[in-house]
Order: structure tokens, then C-alpha cells, then sequence
């Protein structure tokens, strides 16, 4: 195993022992501001009371954010009410406000939301139409996932079966010479539409239906069709050795441009009143698909195209591991945006989507 492979294995344990070390020599958090600043980045600000949001409330938050003993990797949680932006909080330093971090698998929902824009221009005719009638040449003669369709690609449901715990490590370090053929090589967990497996396998194969279909890979969909028009300038999208942006993770975003892709998606889609992506598609995107359990939570969500879904909170959310989130609750007219270092493992932090949950629940609790 070279030495880099060794790294990748152990970052999530590094990343425990820094985070435990400097927990017990000193404060990790500091207490700042929540007032949001007016910048010239396409938000408005506004005070909570304008919007009908409780001051004490939003202090409640606050102070269980800012806890040492809590949300130990937390860096922001910001809050949009009614397209207005009422609450902003850094609890690392206030630069990272201005600073992209990794989102992990928030990256699945923007690349649903790319999907959308893709279909909605006519490049894919049908989620119905299978994989192997785009890409052929990258399927083994016989082969059962041959029949897997977009539709299966999109709800995590292929069949294939290749683990997040060793995907990252055997693209990003073995480097197959044809990362597709490599995917599509694997073996099957179950067949194709059967049984929901969340993995980064399925949407990195989304990533090359695009450039396939298209010429373009995700980045450059992001850059014309989603980003440039919403003003977000400053980003970093990884993508693999062959050059193919990474469909499950890899965006690198800020937290207030993270917030304005939840406002796009509570707008159906608009920004400033222009339509950026298809108003169906966010519609049928952020509504259950498929019936999902995520490993052994035993919480239960629905999920949608790449977006996890909450029946008794009438809210979809973007879902990144170590604590990062775009959650909206339509009703609401609400987005919340959480991040925070990214490389460490939801269960050891207790950083998964019902601690987020706790977390803002006296936001929710108020309507």
C-alpha cells in the first residue's frame, strides 16, 4: 500500500486526535456576531424580527453551536428566512466566511441540480433510458448493468457495489486507467432497482452521462449554467485523474453561496426571478424516489434525486458528511446552512442529520 493510500485511511483518525488535543488544552470556539454583514454578494440582510423570527430563539441555537462539548468541527450555520439572510455565525474564525471549504456529498444535490439543467436542454430524453445506451463502449459484453437505468443511477439503487470507504482511496490512488470501466466492473450487490446503497459510485457515473452527453463536465455546466449567473466566482470542484469532476464529492463552496442554492431550490428553481433550472425537475428531485435507510441509522428519510427528504419536517436537505448542510423547509420559506470540517466520521462527532436536527429544532419548534 503506498504511502498516500496509508494517509487517506487514517486521515479520519488524525483528524479525531487533533480535534481531542486541542479540545483539552484550550477552547476550540469563540463567540462572535450574528449579524449578518451586507456585502455586495446578492443577499439582503435583514434583522430576525423582520421576518418574524424570535431573537431568544435564534439564541438558543447559538449557544448550543458555540459549545465546546458540541458540534466539536463546527465553522458556520447561517440562516435565510423569507430570501432574506437574518443570522450568520462563525465559530472558528470570522474568515471563514470569506473561504470555500469542502461540502462532501452536498455535491450530490448540485450535481442533481446540474442533471436537471442537462435534461431540461434536451441532452437526456428519459431517466427511463439506460446507462448502456449512452455509454456502450465502457460495458463488458453480457453484462447484467447493462439494464441500469438513470433512473437507478439517480436514487442510488444500480446494484453496484462499491463502498465510499474505499472508492475515494482506489480512484484517487490506484488511478484505474478508465475509471467508468472500472466502476462498471465491480461487482453487484443486488440488481439494478432493487435495493437502495448509498454510494459516491452512482453519481460519479452521472458526472460522465454529462460529459458523454454533452461534451462538458460538471464544473463547466456549474461555471455557465449555475454558478456564474448566481454569482458564485469562487469555488473548486475536484475531479478525478482523467479530468471527469467528481459527481459525489469533491465542491468546494462558501457558506453564503451554499445558502443561495438553497434559496434556488425553495424559488423552484429561480434566482432573482430568473429560471435557472427547471422547475419540474426540482420538484420531482426533492421528493421521495425511493425508499432509503442510510446504513444503520435508524432514522429513516426519504430520498429523492440526491437529495434527502423529511416527512415530518416538510423539508429536503442537502446531506455532507462531517456536518455539512443545505436544509430547507419550504413552508417556511427557510434555509439554514451548516459546515465544518469536513474529514471526520458523523458517528464518532455525532455530527449526522438528527444531530443537526437537534441543533435547529427551536427554529423549526416555532412554526
Amino acid at each position: 500500500m503506498n504511502k498516500f493510500k496509508i494517509f487517506l485511511y487514517l486521515l479520519p483518525f488524525a483528524t479525531l486526535i487533533i480535534v481531542a488535543g486541542c479540545t483539552s488544552d484550550a477552547p476550540f470556539k469563540f463567540e462572535g456576531t450574528t449579524i449578518p454583514e451586507q456585502l455586495n454578494d446578492g443577499w439582503e440582510v435583514a434583522s430576525p424580527e423582520a421576518v418574524d423570527l424570535n431573537q431568544e430563539t435564534l439564541d438558543k441555537v447559538y449557544a448550543n453551536f458555540v459549545a465546546e462539548d458540541k458540534y466539536s468541527n463546527a465553522k458556520s450555520l447561517l440562516v435565510v428566512k423569507n430570501g432574506k439572510l437574518i443570522f450568520e455565525a462563525y465559530c472558528r474564525t470570522p474568515k471563514d466566511r470569506d473561504r470555500i471549504g469542502h461540502v462532501q456529498s452536498v455535491t450530490k444535490s448540485v450535481t442533481s441540480l446540474l442533471f436537471g439543467i442537462v435534461k431540461s436542454e434536451g441532452y437526456i430524453q428519459s431517466l427511463d433510458q439506460t446507462l448502456y445506451s449512452i455509454i456502450p463502449d465502457k460495458f463488458s459484453s453480457g453484462s447484467a448493468k447493462q439494464a441500469i437505468t438513470l433512473h437507478q443511477l439517480l436514487t442510488m439503487t444500480s446494484g453496484i457495489e462499491f463502498d465510499n470507504d474505499v472508492f475515494s482511496v482506489e480512484i484517487y490512488c490506484d488511478q484505474p486507467a478508465d475509471p467508468v470501466k472500472y466502476i462498471l466492473n465491480k461487482p453487484m450487490y443486488a440488481g439494478p432497482g432493487e435495493k437502495f446503497y448509498y454510494r459516491d459510485a452512482d453519481p460519479h457515473l452521472i458526472s460522465y452521462v454529462i460529459k458523454r452527453s454533452t461534451g462538458r463536465t460538471l464544473a463547466q455546466w456549474a461555471d455557465e449554467k449555475l454558478f456564474g449567473p448566481l454569482g458564485i466566482n469562487d469555488y473548486y470542484w475536484d475531479s478525478d485523474h482523467t479530468g471527469l469532476s467528481m459527481g459525489g464529492h469533491g465542491l468546494h463552496l462558501k457558506p453564503r453561496d451554499m445558502a443561495k442554492i438553497g434559496q434556488l431550490v425553495l424559488n423552484h428553481g429561480q434566482w432573482d426571478d430568473i429560471q435557472f433550472v427547471d422547475s419540474t425537475w426540482i420538484a420531482i428531485s426533492t421528493q421521495k424516489q425511493v425508499d432509503s435507510k442510510f446504513n444503520s441509522d435508524p432514522h429513516n428519510y426519504d430520498y429523492g434525486y440526491y437529495w434527502w427528504i423529511l416527512p415530518n419536517r416538510q423539508a429536503v436537505t442537502a446531506w455532507g458528511a462531517g456536518g455539512n448542510y443545505i436544509f430547507i423547509v419550504p413552508t417556511m420559506e427557510l434555509v439554514i446552512v451548516m459546515t465544518s470540517m469536513p474529514d471526520v466520521d458523523n458517528g464518532v462527532l455525532n455530527t449526522g442529520l438528527p444531530a443537526f436536527e437537534n441543533l435547529i429544532n427551536p427554529i423549526l419548534a416555532d412554526y
